[in-house]
């Protein structure tokens, strides 16, 4: 099978570290996004997949438009193209070029969470279940017909970097068997029921910040959600607080929202319902901490802040 793969992020690591060693796959081509700045002092660095791709000595191609995207895919002669968090929507005519389409490997349970930030709308909200949907790609965002579909559990400790892992390394699991069976035939896509589809928007920095007057538990899956980027923080007296890992108490009367409470060497934070018990924070400017360390050297900017 000759592929030309397509993706950015880390996420999209495992699927790729495992096409390139499997002997009956010959990868044409990586595409992904240019090099950008990262960090304070911009340093410009290449995306994760890059780096991947030039340790499997594979060709790689960084478009900055979809007019150069289409320029330099037009001689290529490839049965599929894989694509996993790559960053552009494909034309029409990029689409024809593979011989058996365009295969979108998607981190829900389409059409649930179409959009850029899947695996984060599924902890925001709670959910107990997720999964990777396995698309014929078309012009519009996640909406092509599902080749094929596994569903996962998300237990109560899963957090965006744990979630995100286990769906990546099923991915790469179940992908190399499933273009095997699309060229035999024994998958067929089946369009998706669109009326149910739902959209989630990209994660901004600013979206890890905590209002207090929002419920324990949603807050929690904030965390959960944006654990570790953008992370979730708060700020006392100027200074920025990232809370990294954090426990409930849901139905425990309390006090004003963001109000802190100090006994017994732990921290509880006052919420529109339940407490925020904080386990593990990351002061602005230091590495993260347990609360036992980090009460005993904060603890009286947690006074003076209430």
């Amino acid at each position: 099978m000759k592929i030309v793969f397509f993706g950015t992020p880390e996420i999209a690591a495992p699927v790729l570290e495992t096409l390139a060693q499997i002997s009956n796959i010959e990868i044409l081509s990586i595409v992904t996004q240019p090099d950008k700045p990262v960090g304070r002092k911009g340093k410009i660095t290449p995306p994760p997949i890059k780096t991947i791709a030039e340790k499997h000595n594979l060709k790689v191609l960084q478009p900055h438009t979809k007019k150069e995207l289409q320029t330099a895919l037009k001689d290529i002669k490839a049965d599929f193209f894989i694509v996993i968090a790559y960053g552009m929507i494909f034309s029409k005519e990029v689409l024809k070029i593979p011989k058996y389409g365009a295969i979108n490997i998607h981190y829900s349970l389409l059409p649930k969470y179409r959009g850029a930030s899947p695996i984060q709308e599924s902890l925001l909200n709670g959910d107990t279940e997720t999964g990777i949907s396995l698309i014929k790609m078309d012009e519009e965002l996640d909406h092509g017909p599902i080749i094929l579909m596994k569903r996962i559990e998300i237990e109560d400790e899963d957090n965006l970097q744990t979630l995100s892992k286990k769906l990546s390394i099923l991915s790469s699991q179940i992908l190399p068997l499933a273009l095997e069976d699309v060229i035999e035939g024994t998958l067929q896509p089946i369009e998706q029921n669109h009326e149910q589809a739902t959209f989630c928007k990209k994660t901004k920095k600013s979206d890890g910040k905590i209002d207090w007057n929002t419920p324990a538990k949603d807050i929690k899956n904030m965390i959960r959600a944006y654990t570790p980027w953008p992370s979730v923080f708060t700020e006392i007296k100027g200074k920025k607080i990232k809370i990294l890992e954090a426990d409930i108490e849901e139905n425990a009367p309390t006090t004003v929202p963001g109000k802190f409470v100090i006994e017994n060497k732990t921290l509880k934070i006052s919420t529109k319902k339940g407490y925020l018990i904080p386990k593990k924070l990351q002061p602005e400017g230091k590495k993260e901490m347990d609360i036992k360390t980090f009460l005993n050297g904060y603890q009286n900017l947690l006074k003076t802040s209430n």
